[in-house]
């Protein structure tokens, strides 16, 4: 805020003089009307600054839709891309390859052949790169690198994070098998057994299975099928060999971890029926573990069934029955509930679960209004676990209401 130094002079000098006669001459008429002019004068001192405030502040609104504008008008536009080959057909968004291969050109100069066979579509385009979902078959990629480039290929389980190089993908759904060539550049793969991601570099191909979640790395073979000059290598790597990953680890262990969404997805790219149908007891253990502690009720269920029809005599068929039974409980099943408690008791009468499956009968019988069997219930739960946690309960339904 600016004032004239003439204001400031002005003001001092009507001080000064009002000042001058408080000698007790003055007398009350010019007294107040000395009092109104200093009242006035300070009056319009603040109306400049109530008007520079306003000022200042609409300022700043125009300089912000201003800038608002220029970012607007700078923000750059997503990539865009056509189809080139009548061979291509598209329906519902995926782009097929029948009838023989084609290819999508991007605006940026990158480029995606779909070999025949191929299914692929284009989930999502950025300024900088897309990200593509190939279902099964082969394409082989050229992008082109850039500054902040940053293209995705999605296959099954599997993501491969691209800046700018030329790849192969091969991904087969019935097998759950992904191979991925890289001619030149680098890429990041991303999967089962691979949740921290292998970098990969120009000469170089990796083998993946999300059936048993192992991978393999090798050495990429020269080859003269490369008849696509968009994807070959720029220059043959020098022969290397690389020895196999580190064994993925089994369901079991990934239970122990607490990584339940991964035995969850490697159990979706093997297939749910053929892991209940031809699953190891422990991988259909560590299934229906995952999925009950991650509230795949249903999925749960199924497993347990599976335990108990395909390995009846194992211990696991056995705890199968009680877990089967708190489930229905969870549910309000009382008397699935209850079929599957006694079934256990009677299979395991000292098992793990026993004094669990003793005290929940007792609960849903009592839910159940009946009295009777309730109270032989709570006896038969007090005689074999007078200190369990639900003697307190079993002591109260004896006593009565």
């Amino acid at each position: 805020m600016r004032f004239e130094l003439t204001d400031y002079d002005r003001g001092a000098s009507n001080l000064g003089r009002i000042a001058s006669r408080l000698d007790g001459s003055t007398s009350q008429t010019e007294d107040n009307a000395g009092r109104r002019r200093l009242l006035v004068a300070l009056s319009a001192q603040r109306g400049l600054r109530r008007r520079w405030v306003a000022m200042t502040a609409v300022a700043a609104l125009l300089i912000a839709t201003a800038l608002g504008a220029m970012l607007l008008q700078e923000r750059p536009e997503s990539i865009k891309y056509s189809l080139s080959g009548s061979s291509l057909q598209i329906e519902n968004e995926w782009i097929a390859a029948d009838r023989g291969s084609g290819w999508l050109r991007f605006s940026e100069g990158s480029e995606i052949k779909l070999i025949r066979g191929s299914k692929s579509r284009v989930a999502e385009l950025t300024p900088h790169g897309a990200r593509l979902v190939l279902a099964s078959g082969m394409l082989r990629a050229r992008v082109v690198h850039r500054p902040r480039a940053r293209w995705q290929v999605g296959a099954g389980p599997y993501s491969i994070d691209v800046s700018g190089t030329a790849f192969d993908v091969d991904w087969s759904m019935r097998d759950s098998r992904l191979e991925v060539r890289l001619h030149d550049g680098s890429v990041l793969v991303r999967g089962p057994s691979l949740q921290q991601g292998i970098r990969l570099i120009a000469g170089q191909r990796l083998v993946a299975s999300a059936r048993t979640g192992r991978a393999e790395l090798s050495t990429l073979a020269p080859t003269k099928d490369m008849e696509d000059p968009a994807v070959a290598p720029s220059s043959v790597a020098q022969p290397q060999s690389f020895a196999p990953l580190r064994p993925a680890p089994s369901w079991s262990e990934l239970l122990t971890r607490g990584s339940f969404h991964a035995i969850l997805s490697l159990a979706e790219a093997r297939g749910i029926e053929a892991t209940l149908r031809r699953g190891s007891l422990a991988d259909i253990v560590a299934l229906t573990d995952a999925a009950r502690y991650t509230g795949e009720r249903a999925l749960a269920r199924r497993g347990l069934l599976t335990q108990r029809a395909r390995f009846a005599r194992s211990a696991e068929a056995r705890a199968a029955a009680f877990l089967l039974g708190r489930l229905a409980d969870d549910q309000g099943e009382s008397e699935q509930a209850l079929r599957w408690y006694e079934n256990y008791l009677q299979q395991s009468p000292r098992g793990a679960f026993a004094a669990e499956a003793l005290g929940n009968r007792l609960v849903v019988l009592v839910r159940s209004g009946k009295a009777n069997e309730a109270r032989a219930a709570a006896i038969a739960y007090l005689r074999r676990f007078p200190r369990g946690a639900h003697a307190v309960y079993a002591n109260e339904v004896l006593r009565g209401p």
